[in-house]
């Protein structure tokens, strides 16, 4: 798409987001990224006006004209900002072939913020300063400034886009990145996106969850989960499928998805939220799972999916013939009671979207009931981050680790791995250091503008610029201590080997000792963690694949991958809130290997004006003592551009040379004519002409 044409177009509407299919081996998108109003129309005119919603679910100008919920963009009926792409929210899923070269421009019209974009789930294998993470990978994309991303596609699976600057993908800056094997589907794609959702933007609520606040929550009266885990620093407020909502059991309109009988859809779901675990289900349907992190894995039916903020899962559900009407799609949150004590509450934290059978009515809310779990018809719960529900509940966990992926996977030889320790106690940290972003990006090689760890962090806790590298070309294996914290890698996917749950009350499911596997020491916060005695079995029978995973608190996770991708690339959790408060990390690889950077590759960093040019003095000249001439001196950091210079001053000299030459040629040819042919004498003044030299 060409960028001037977007720039001349005039969206005089919002609208809920779309698909842009690209089967070409080279793809070009461009996204517009901008700052708009929930629950308003925009007018032909331009003019933008306020709606409300009415009883029924219609939209309802102040003028008392009737809207098109197409037409606005509702969230769950309370007007705040949000962040749109191409004028949508969510933004358009893109969808291409694998092996298809990216060229996505992004347009940044926030007029006041600097953004970037984080392909989630791409490689980026020779272009790791296409990774979107600023400061690491990237300057920012300034306001009403543009950037050029271009990759590989891969690999195939169900993958997303989002905004890796503070908190702007929980405003709205996400979009669904599909990246198809063989062939382009016949039926389109449908991602289910869920998020939790406030009515204050997220970077002023991130800014006060690091110090006193109105939206900060003291321990006591957050909600947790059944185990004893607390759920966010922040109360819930409301949450959005695709986009959509009801806040307060408003009417606002609520997304909706179209099955006919007998047909098999393929839902795509994606957690691009902040904060909150949530549990899907679908009433009177159960769910088949065949993919995690757009890896397939052998179909495993299961009655809901517990999904964490960067996790996506592949399900599928058939349109039962013997099923008509409309059926409710849930997503609840895990709360279980108020406070470290789990006091129960009877309070739901759930956010719906429609499941409808074909020729069913259009206006009328589902009366499906969430299925009962019961003793001889248990519901199957996939990636628990605990061992267990209650006892009593009727309800089984599938682990992560119990997956199985599709492609087979080698033993790695023991000699060849590198194991590391990572743990995440003590706030919003990584081994007990908090990360500080670097001041300039990585990706320019030393010297870096870093924060450096000291070695006292180990066990003092710090804020620095925690930085691990690994070897080329080995196995690299992670052991993740202590959650509930969902993990993501830059750069790579990896094999889910191991998960080790806690010691828990059988009755209640209240975790009460962490797992024995671990060897923490006398250190409570276990910061030099290692195993104890031995290491536990891996499982290598055919392990999942992802690049997302949960880790279970007092508990591990363990992760393989070959080290195969040089680059900086970013090790975080995806929960808003502890990623922006230090929970990351960087991954080097082969540092020596880096390629290199695209000509005019955008640099940003400090200016005080207060620098003295190279050789001395304070002004912009010197005088270069043999030829007494001005020079002016010009530092510049790349060969390619002294070179450039160098031939341009050249051939400019060349120029100048053949002119004067060309100059002085005419000259004397002119003085021999007038020599051979004197001037005519002038009749009179007004013939007479000055001449000067």
């Amino acid at each position: 798409m060409n960028l001037l044409h977007v720039f001349s177009l005039v969206c005089l509407c919002v609208t809920m987001a779309t698909t842009q299919r690209c089967t070409d081996d080279v793809c070009e998108f461009t996204l517009v990224v901008r700052y708009a109003r929930t629950m308003t129309y925009t007018d032909r005119d331009g003019k933008v006006h306020g709606v409300k919603i009415l009883p029924n679910g219609s939209l309802q100008r102040m003028d008392g004209s009737i809207v098109s919920v197409e037409e606005a963009i509702t969230a769950d009926g309370v007007q705040r900002n949000v962040i749109l792409v191409n004028d949508q929210f969510p933004g358009p899923t893109l969808e291409v072939m694998e092996g298809a070269q990216m060229v996505v421009t992004v347009v940044n019209k926030l007029l006041k913020e600097a953004t970037s974009l984080h392909f989630h789930g791409m490689y980026m294998r020779g272009v790791p300063h296409m990774d979107g993470v600023p400061y690491v990978t990237q300057c920012p994309i300034l306001p009403m400034q543009s950037f050029t991303y271009r990759f590989k596609a891969e690999p195939a699976g169900t993958h997303w886009y989002h905004s890796h600057l503070g908190s702007q993908k929980d405003d709205g800056l996400y979009g669904a990145f599909i990246v198809h094997k063989n062939s382009m589907p016949t039926t389109p794609s449908l991602p289910m996106f869920l998020q939790d959702w406030w009515h204050d933007d997220f970077d002023d609520m991130d800014v006060f969850a690091k110090g006193p606040g109105r939206f900060i929550v003291h321990p006591k009266d957050r909600g947790y989960s059944f185990d004893g885990e607390d759920l966010s620093n922040y109360n819930f407020e409301s949450a959005l499928i695709n986009g959509r909502g009801r806040y307060n059991n408003n009417s606002a309109p609520l997304t909706r998805f179209e099955i006919s009988s007998g047909e098999t859809l393929r839902f795509r779901l994606i957690h691009v939220g902040a904060e909150y675990t949530f549990r899907v289900s679908i009433d009177a349907h159960s769910m088949t799972v065949v993919a995690n992190d757009g890896h397939d894995v052998e179909p495993v039916q299961v009655q809901s999916i517990l999904v964490f903020p960067g996790e996506s899962y592949d399900f599928e559900v058939v349109g039962d013939p013997s099923n008509s009407g409309t059926y409710w799609i849930r997503a609840q949150t895990l709360l279980a009671g108020k406070g470290p004590d789990v006091e129960p509450e009877d309070r739901l934290q759930e956010v719906r979207a429609i499941l409808a059978h074909a020729n069913s009515p259009t206006d009328e809310d589902p009366n499906s009931a969430m299925q009962t779990c019961t003793e001889n018809s248990p519901c199957r719960v996939l990636n628990c981050p605990f061992p267990a529900f209650p006892a009593g509940s009727n309800t089984e966990c599938v682990y992560v680790s119990d997956l199985n992926s599709t492609e087979e996977y080698t033993i790695p030889d023991e000699s060849e791995t590198e194991e590391y320790f990572f743990t995440f106690v003590g706030g919003s940290t990584v081994n007990g250091r908090r990360f500080a972003t670097p001041k300039k990006p990585l990706i320019f090689k030393a010297p870096y503008d870093i924060t450096p760890c000291e070695a006292t962090c180990e066990m003092d806790m710090c804020t620095c610029t925690y930085m691990v590298e690994i070897p080329p070309g080995k196995t690299i294996r992670f052991v993740l201590i202590n959650g509930h914290h969902p993990f993501h890698l830059h750069g790579y996917d990896f094999r889910v080997l191991a998960m080790g749950f806690p010691d828990y009350n059988k009755t209640t499911g209240r975790l009460l000792a962490p797992n024995t596997d671990i060897d923490c020491g006398n250190d409570r916060r276990c910061r030099m963690a290692s195993w104890n005695v031995k290491r536990p079995n891996m499982n290598y029978n055919k392990p999942p694949i992802r690049d997302t995973v949960v880790v279970p608190a007092l508990g591990y996770t363990v992760i393989e991958f070959r080290s195969n991708n040089p680059g900086f690339w970013a090790f975080h959790c995806h929960q808003t809130t502890h990623r922006t408060g230090g929970m990351s990390m960087i991954i080097a690889e082969a540092l020596d290997k880096l390629p290199a950077l695209p000509y005019g590759f955008p640099t940003c960093g400090d200016f005080t004006g207060t620098e003295k040019p190279p050789g001395g003095g304070s002004g912009e000249t010197t005088t270069d003592a043999s030829t007494a001439k001005s020079v002016t001196l010009v530092e510049l950091e790349h060969p390619e551009l002294i070179i450039i210079i160098v031939v341009s001053a050249a051939l400019s000299a060349t120029i100048a040379v053949m002119a004067v030459s060309f100059y002085n040629a005419r000259v004397n040819k002119s003085k021999k004519m007038m020599i051979e042919t004197p001037p005519a004498v002038p009749q009179d003044l007004e013939d007479t002409v000055t001449m000067g030299d």
